[in-house]
Formats: structure tokens, sequence, C-alpha cells
């Protein structure tokens, strides 16, 4: 039976922030913890969609292969790194999905930079899968 009553904007938005924040946890794990990097990219990897590409803060448009492979090579090459994602806004949504800007901040060795950062998130059971990612760095 289909449930035709309106969606609830706050619940998709609070399903969207959690989104990002898990996978910028998991992420996180992936670059500080050798031991834990595994177990952590197993877990990432099925928040994205198959279609799933992105833009980097260099402009390289790239897909979901070149984003797994960016995270196997540098898995537990960054401890001490922190990462933090504040500021998140809906910017775009419709039935099937929503887009959502946040500004995400790295901080490792003394040096911090950030990007702005808007992500497509497709609707998938109870949750979302993340579709398209641009990143802008902020000089």
């Amino acid at each position: 039976m289909q449930d035709n009553k309106p969606i609830d904007r706050d619940i998709d938005i609070g399903i969207a922030e959690r989104s990002i924040h898990r996978v910028h946890e998991l992420i996180h794990t992936v670059f500080t913890q050798p031991a834990g990097a595994q177990a952590a990219l197993q877990a990432l990897m099925p928040q994205f969609s198959p279609e799933f590409s992105m833009v980097t803060t260099t402009g390289r448009l790239v897909g979901l292969d070149d984003v797994e492979q960016m995270f196997r090579r540098a898995a537990g090459q960054r401890p001490g790194l922190e990462i933090s994602v504040s500021d998140m806004q809906p910017v775009w949504r419709d039935a099937a999905g929503l887009a959502m800007r946040y500004l995400e901040t790295h901080r490792l060795d003394g040096v911090e930079t950030s990007r702005r950062s808007v992500v497509i998130l497709k609707r998938a059971g109870q949750g979302v899968l993340w579709d398209y990612l641009h990143e802008t760095a902020l000089g």
C-alpha cells in the first residue's frame, strides 16, 4: 500500500545531515586509522550510488571507482587529521532527493584547509545515497 502523505521536509533534512556527518566520520577513519581503515571503507562505499561522480577541489571530474581507489591509497596515511563539517543548508529538493551545501574543514599538522561542497542525495529506502558531489576549495 502506498502512503500518500506529504514529505516532511525536516525529516528529509535530518536524514541528509546525518548522512553527511556519517560519511565524513567514515572518511576520517579511513584516513587516520590503519587498523580500522578497511572496515570503514567497506561501510563507506555503499553510501554512494553506483552512478556517483564528483568534481574535486582541483576541478577534476572523477567517478566512483576513482574515489574508491583514492581512499584505498590514502588509508591510514593521515594520522592526526581532523575533519569538521558545518553550515549545512538545503539548496534544492524534489520527490527523488535533495541537495545540501556544507563547509568541510581539514586540520593536519597545524595547517587548515576548507572547502564549500554541494552534495546531491537520492532517496533510497529510509535513507539517502550520495549521487554527486562538487567541492570548491576556499582560499
